[in-house]
């Protein structure tokens, strides 16, 4: 049974144990691929996680949610952002998969998105590291490019010219994409 965030706020406070444990069920895997977007490394991703759901249990008494996602979005960028500052290695690791949800699409249009989404994935990942992660804190976390700024450390002048950079980068990819594909489809 799916609990609201208001339910699940009220039952970590009246029992946290039970609380955190329904929080840890209904968040777990969201707030993972969140972390892997930004630090690109599964294993990385799941210890970060735990990390914030052990804080949020740890400040139980003091801690006080209006958002439960809000809050544990918030919490793996911050701890996220903070693991690749205090460690460059991380870049190096594996690719990023992002999983095909729509079940509605045929298995040819299913293998030609993956195909696709692989592809754009890889283009990505060889983003520069700074335009990389402007990149993905602002489209696949819809931070505004003032919180990207912010969460960087950087002006928002660098975010903009960083987006632009990165945007120049996937479209300039996509017409060498295209053009693979049409050269494919005529040989």
């Amino acid at each position: 049974m799916a609990h609201t965030d208001e339910e699940l706020i009220k039952i970590f406070t009246e029992d946290s144990s039970r609380g955190l444990e329904l929080i840890f069920k209904e968040y777990y895997e969201t707030m993972c691929l969140t972390a892997i977007r930004i630090t690109k490394e599964r294993s990385l991703a799941e210890d970060i996680v735990q990390e914030v759901f052990y804080e949020l249990y740890r400040k139980k008494d003091n801690v006080q949610i209006k958002s439960l996602i809000g809050y544990l979005k918030r919490s793996v960028y911050n701890r996220s952002l903070n693991k690749i500052k205090s460690n460059k290695d991380i870049f190096d690791s594996d690719d990023l998969n992002i999983e095909l949800s729509d079940n509605s699409i045929s298995s040819q249009e299913g293998m030609e998105y993956k195909e696709l989404e692989d592809y754009l994935n890889e283009v990505i990942d060889k983003l520069p590291e700074k335009c990389r992660l402007v990149f993905v804190l602002n489209r696949f976390e819809e931070l505004s490019y003032k919180e990207v700024a912010e969460k960087m450390e950087i002006s928002v002048k660098t975010v903009e010219n960083q987006m632009s950079k990165a945007l120049r980068i996937l479209r300039e990819e996509m017409v060498n994409y295209r053009n693979l594909l049409e050269k494919e489809e005529m040989g």
